[in-house]
């Protein structure tokens, strides 16, 4: 009876890494001269407004050319540009710039509740909201923007992962600030957005066990061999863990029945997105933005 138990355990876990792996086409729109991309499931949703863009449409110079949303990058010039473009890209979404919420990223694994009033974002990487007209943005260059909403509450959590974040389960602590807000993970729905991709993304073995203790919480070495062959792929003596699917698989984790994956890897487009490793380290920031309304 154990072992049969065991076993539902291990195939339950191999149903949702094989949704975990499973990416999908988003589409690039072009709107009021910016190229933004969505998620398909969520833009079948009421309620939400949301978008991840690209490094077109802005004014912004090279190498931070042309939509950079990101305020810590480059000199003055470029700080005043991105906050053009940020108000450009509310009034093409028709959100409020004045009431836009920036956290400060610093690849911690704090998520906190914002409401409209003053809130210290300096040490956070992710937002959580129930307030309407209250738009969210956060920036990216690689790491994993992951957006999760409920539909039923109307609440919505943005987190910036990048490995350090991922390795703290900051898509789950995206969940637990909606289930503080009355919000239930079985009918939360995921976007897992364009970031680097395991075909650009060699790191380290201490990195890979951090990442993959996330997914298997209790050290089953079932779980553990399933997981490292579904999300680490080794090339030329280098693990590459699969970002994307392990914030997917930690909300999937958590009871989430939809996550939408984009297949987008930000490293091999550098003509749409920008890319921290593919530069160099000098560029600029697309945004995940997201507004309940």
């Amino acid at each position: 009876m154990e072992a049969g138990g065991d076993n539902d355990k291990n195939q339950s876990f191999r149903e949702r890494l094989n949704q975990s792996l499973s990416f999908s086409e988003w589409p690039v729109k072009e709107l009021d001269g910016l190229k933004l991309t969505t998620s398909p499931l969520l833009s079948r949703q009421e309620g939400l407004v949301h978008a991840f863009t690209t490094r077109h449409g802005g004014s912004c110079p090279s190498p931070f050319d042309n939509f950079n949303l990101g305020r810590s990058v480059g000199d003055d010039k470029v700080k005043e540009s991105a906050l053009k473009n940020r108000q450009r890209l509310c009034r093409a979404l028709k959100i409020d710039h004045d009431r836009l919420h920036v956290p400060g990223q610093v690849h911690s694994g704090h998520v906190v509740k914002v409401d409209g009033g003053s809130h210290d974002l300096a040490g956070v990487d992710g937002l959580a909201t129930a307030s309407k007209n209250l738009p969210v943005l956060l920036h990216f260059a690689d790491c994993v923007p992951v957006m999760i909403y409920e539909p039923e509450l109307k609440l919505l959590s943005i987190v910036h992962a990048g490995w350090r974040g991922t390795a703290q389960s900051i898509a789950v602590m995206g969940v637990e600030r909606l289930k503080e807000l009355g919000g239930d993970p079985r009918r939360m729905l995921a976007a897992v957005g364009p970031a680097i991709g395991t075909c650009c993304y060699p790191t380290g073995l201490d990195v890979v066990e951090k990442l993959m203790a996330t997914v298997n919480p209790s050290g089953s070495p079932a779980v553990d061999k399933l997981a490292r062959k579904g999300l680490v792929e080794e090339r030329q003596g280098q693990p590459r863990p699969n970002l994307k699917a392990i914030n997917a698989l930690q909300l999937l984790n958590q009871g989430l029945a939809q996550v939408d994956v984009s297949e987008f890897c930000t490293s091999c487009r550098p003509e749409l997105f920008y890319s921290h490793r593919q530069s160099g380290g000098i560029t600029g920031r697309q945004g995940a933005v997201g507004c309940l309304v």
